[in-house]
């Protein structure tokens, strides 16, 4: 038997018709007659009942529909996985981040992402908070990484982690066990020149005194190591490779994180879906203590 076969025995049991069945798959009535004897002898059952009436399915063509179309489901399944299989290794896939998050995280995410898909195309895009929520928004981007998604768009949590002072290696401070804004006082404060970070500190903050704004994060730091100024940054923003640094918890907590947002989970393309199971794999397995929590 052949898969044709079953599509046309398939179709004739739908439309109870072989005239109709053979319209509806470009055959002759003559041809799908054939190919239904055939499939009846090879099987060594009657499918159909035949009358003037037209055609109705036997006791045993019941049965053996219920396989057929189990077989033919199977196809389409392989059809659906081979076409997916094809666009993740050759497809294109758009992502965006703030410049921050792409120094610091893109490289590694994308560097694993390639280990498993060597052939897919990636697209960089870098913006401001709000520029990646409209590129999401309007699908020119297909995923985001971003600290400050619109609350509209689906998200999954990649990396989280409480906001910090970041201080001179020997500050007078440096040793505290945690510090309130308060404790830092008159100091020169260097504000993040990010726009959502900005407003998140001011919010909570509104005694801070702002000498300095500065794009940067790197510079930001340099900056702190040479006792320009103090600062509050995301922990995950920190460098490993700052020993210069004292790193003190910020009392109260204030917990930020980064996510994967896209526009509708019903519209994410395999590659993008692939992207952000490949990326919350690549973060848990490399054991980060700021690994966002996250359910498949």
């Amino acid at each position: 038997m052949t898969i044709l076969q079953l599509k046309v025995f398939a179709a004739a049991a739908k439309f109870n018709s072989f005239t109709k069945a053979a319209d509806n798959l470009a055959f002759t009535q003559s041809a799908v007659s054939q190919m239904i004897q055939s499939l009846e002898k090879e099987l060594g059952v009657l499918l159909f009942h035949r009358s003037h009436q037209g055609i109705a399915l036997t006791r045993d063509g019941e049965n053996m529909l219920q396989h057929a179309e189990l077989i033919l489901r199977t196809e389409q399944l392989m059809k659906e996985e081979a076409l997916l299989a094809s666009e993740l290794h050759s497809g294109n896939l758009r992502i965006g981040a703030t410049p921050d998050i792409a120094c610091r995280f893109i490289p590694a995410l994308t560097a694993s992402f390639k280990q498993s898909f060597p052939k897919a195309e990636l697209v960089l895009f870098e913006g401001d908070s709000e520029e990646i929520n409209n590129w999401i928004t309007s699908g020119i981007i297909d995923v985001g990484v971003t600290m400050f998604p619109d609350p509209l768009l689906c998200t999954v949590p990649l990396i989280t982690g409480d906001m910090v002072v970041i201080l001179p290696e020997k500050h007078p401070l440096g040793k505290e066990g945690s510090l309130s804004i308060d404790q830092l006082g008159e100091r020169c404060f260097i504000m993040p020149g990010d726009e959502d970070l900005q407003n998140l500190l001011l919010s909570r903050y509104s005694c801070i005194n702002v000498t300095i704004e500065v794009k940067d994060i790197n510079t930001i730091q340099a900056m702190v190591q040479e006792d320009v100024g103090i600062s509050v940054l995301p922990k995950f923003y920190i460098s490993s490779r700052s020993p210069k640094l004292s790193v003190i918890p910020l009392m109260p907590p204030l917990t930020q994180e980064i996510v994967l947002a896209v526009n509708n989970n019903d519209s994410v393309s395999g590659l993008a879906r692939e992207f952000i199971r490949n990326s919350l794999e690549d973060v848990r397995t490399k054991g980060r203590d700021d690994a966002a929590s996250w359910q498949t």
